[in-house]
């Protein structure tokens, strides 16, 4: 806890540098967890399946759009615990395409309470650039209309990607930290370009408050990620009722964010709208992000004394 509390404090130290990033910006990063820490991979007792997709900077050409989809489970190998998961993620940024594919692994214990999941995320990381619609204008004096550094036509490049990341879970409250591309995947599109993801850390934390009426409940939380170079911060408060329906804000220091929730029965739905409050307002009107989760309850056999009999044989 010591160590976790020090990346916090660190993470926080980073604050006034801002930039952009390699791995996608997720207004409702809560849902999303499996994106940013595979210590999150079955992180409840059931099986869940969660698509997101978001559209940034409407309005903007070539501005991001992005879809990620992850399933996750608990699994019991004996007397261990141990959750897995799987993802796909695909993102369009002006002429580039980002995506990935991977399988997850989490070892899980109890600890004060809670639940302690130590995880990791094996996967092949894809980058594709679009030479074919580069425009470099008009030869001049001051400059040509080639450059060995940008393809002309359409390349890719394909690498091997390691995540880690460890999650814990309590009744109350949560906390996770993570780093994504460990590997530092190296991708070559062609013989003159390739392009380096580096390493980013991440690092989130939330409390449920329950009110003193029982239909509602609090739940703050926040969102830091980094690659020590740049640093986003998202603060959230939500508000749940009757755990149905939920509403909230969120801040990021350049947009502000409302958050829309619902639940009916095995699916829960979540909206959020991302309103520019900088210098991006001239040029967008926001973006939009919708995020669908379907659960289903897994049954679970108890062993030993408690272990269930048929009453056809009792």
């Amino acid at each position: 806890m010591k160590r976790l509390l020090f990346l916090f404090i660190a993470l926080i130290a980073l604050a006034d540098r801002a930039g952009a990033q390699y791995d996608a910006q997720f207004s409702q990063y809560f849902a999303a967890m499996g994106y940013y820490n595979p210590g999150y991979a079955g992180v409840n007792g059931d099986l869940n399946v969660m698509g997101l997709h978001r559209q940034q900077w409407i309005g903007m050409p070539g501005a991001p759009q992005t879809t990620f989809i992850n399933a996750g489970m608990p699994l019991a190998l004996g007397k261990v615990s141990t959750g897995i998961g799987a993802t796909l993620f695909t993102e369009t940024i002006g002429l580039f395409n980002n995506s990935h594919v991977s399988g997850q692994f989490a070892y899980k214990r109890g600890l004060f309470g809670g639940t302690l999941s130590i995880g990791v995320e094996l996967g092949l990381t894809s980058v594709s650039f679009d030479g074919s619609k580069v425009n470099l204008g008009d030869a001049d004096g001051y400059h040509t209309t080639e450059d060995e550094a940008i393809p002309r036509n359409k390349v890719s490049g394909t690498a091997f990607d390691i995540n880690a990341g460890i999650y814990y879970t309590h009744k109350r409250f949560h906390v996770g930290v993570a780093s994504t591309h460990l590997s530092e995947p190296l991708l070559d599109l062609d013989e003159n370009t390739s392009t380096y993801i580096g390493r980013a850390y991440n690092l989130t934390g939330g409390y449920n408050i329950q009110l003193k009426n029982p239909l509602f409940e609090l739940q703050p939380s926040v969102f830091m990620k980094t690659d020590l170079q740049s640093f986003r911060l998202d603060v959230t408060t939500r508000l749940v009722y009757n755990k149905m329906f939920s509403g909230g804000v969120s801040w990021r220091g350049y947009e502000a964010v409302v958050l829309l929730g619902a639940s009916f029965g095995n699916v829960e739905v979540g909206y959020a709208y991302d309103f520019p409050t900088g210098p991006l307002l001239k040029a967008s009107s926001g973006s939009h992000e919708l995020a669908i989760r379907y659960r289903i309850k897994l049954n679970k056999v108890k062993t030993g004394n408690y272990r269930h009999k048929s009453v056809r044989i009792l």
